[in-house]
């Protein structure tokens, strides 16, 4: 490893980026979301704002194998509510169209 006085300007300047990076809990990423370098760090965010769902906070953390994370709601948001029952009607929908034919066929 080099000392300070052998390191290049640019070498200097990623040196100093790599140490400012290790020592901060959370970063912005390119998509907007705030991704946090630990699990506890992310949870500790989540606690300051329990009136928020953590899909509704764009938050994340890296986990142990270097995924990004996040929890799931812990109930439904109304927009994932009308999602599911949205998924019902066209379940139940598709499952009258089958029975339709198959009375056609018989």
């Amino acid at each position: 490893m080099k000392t300070i006085a052998e390191m290049s300007v640019d070498e200097l300047k990623e040196l100093i980026r790599q140490v400012v990076a290790e020592q901060r809990e959370y970063f912005l990423d390119e998509d907007g979301w705030l991704v946090f370098t630990n699990e506890e760090a992310y949870a500790r965010y989540l606690a300051l704002h329990p009136d928020k769902m953590p899909s509704e906070l764009r938050a994340c953390f890296i986990d142990e194998n270097g995924v990004k994370a996040y929890y799931s709601d812990y109930e439904l948001t109304e927009e994932g509510l009308k999602r599911l029952e949205e998924g019902r009607r066209q379940s139940r929908r598709r499952r009258m169209s089958r029975e339709a034919r198959k009375k056609k066929a018989v």
